[in-house]
């Protein structure tokens, strides 16, 4: 009996502690980008937040050609160097990895909301 009553104090004394870790602060996936490429078009979404419009670059193999991308207040904008970036910070013609959100409207252009994206500040692209 005395055994059980400390197992199951333990077990709760775990429980506990693991519900006193926090918020885990948002990280870069570490999988491939779902599209690599150049901003085309920047335009007004959903509470005042960017809509981006991203061409993937030729050299890549991603699976969308281009994507219609939705910013909301999750998603972790990020330079190369791991600075993080505020969405004012997105220009048209700005190289972008994109790593999309759960839901996925398979259009054309692919419609979705981004996890994260990771901004090229050094390698601005003409765009066409």
């Amino acid at each position: 009996m005395t055994r059980s009553f400390a197992t199951i104090n333990l077990c709760l004394a775990l429980l506990l502690l693991a519900g006193c870790r926090g918020k885990e602060p948002k990280r870069m996936p570490d999988t491939l980008p779902d599209i690599y490429g150049t901003i085309t078009k920047i335009s007004e979404g959903r509470e005042n937040m960017p809509q981006l419009h991203v061409r993937a670059a030729d050299t890549t193999a991603s699976g969308y050609p281009e994507a219609s991308i939705t910013i909301d207040k999750n998603t972790l904008i990020e330079d190369k160097d791991g600075q993080h970036l505020k969405a004012a910070n997105l220009q048209q013609g700005q190289l972008v990895e994109v790593w999309f959100g759960n839901e996925v409207l398979e259009s054309m252009p692919v419609q979705t909301t981004a996890k994260a994206i990771r901004v090229d500040l050094q390698n601005p692209q003409r765009t066409k």
